[in-house]
């Protein structure tokens, strides 16, 4: 990982597209860790995933681990490349002439969590489409933050607590 945390040639400043959004979520930062990492339940509060697979016998995203899953109508494979426990949380992936890097950072403040997520793509794909994938990756990234603070209208089951 180059600093702070990006994987070699995914960093924002080189790779055609970057985003970022933020929230300040009304759920301390273990209760937000455990919501990001029961990534099969993540269907139950973001649209934007489905059929979200891990290894056999694990329940959690944990350091390394490959999963795959569909995002956005892509069918994506992932390694989980950044782990820091109730702090920062990144995979990196690869489909459709493109690969990428997605995190996550949290910061306690008050009683709930600042929740930074970004994420960078390379390849033809993003190059080509960058701006109409940046655009539409700000706006479901947004409803991802939703869904985990909770809020409605992410997914049938949005707002309902994972546990």
């Amino acid at each position: 990982m180059t600093a702070p945390d990006w994987p070699a040639g995914l960093t924002p400043d080189r790779a055609p597209v970057h985003t970022r959004n933020e929230l300040l979520v009304p759920l301390p930062p273990a209760r937000v860790w455990q919501r990001l990492v029961a990534a099969p339940a993540w269907p139950d509060w973001y649209a934007g995933a489905r059929d979200v697979a891990l290894p056999a016998g694990r329940g959690e995203l944990g350091p390394g681990v490959v999963f795959d899953w569909t995002t956005l109508g892509v069918r994506v494979r992932c390694r989980v490349d950044l782990w820091r426990p109730y702090a920062a949380l990144g995979w990196s992936g690869r489909a459709l002439g493109s690969t990428g890097h997605h995190r996550w950072l949290l910061t306690a403040e008050g009683d709930g969590t600042r929740v930074v997520t970004e994420e960078v793509q390379a390849g033809p794909v993003p190059a080509v489409g960058r701006w109409w994938l940046r655009r539409s990756l700000l706006g479901w990234h947004q409803r991802w933050l939703a869904g985990l603070a909770g809020g409605p209208g992410t997914a049938p089951g949005a707002g309902r607590p994972v546990g």
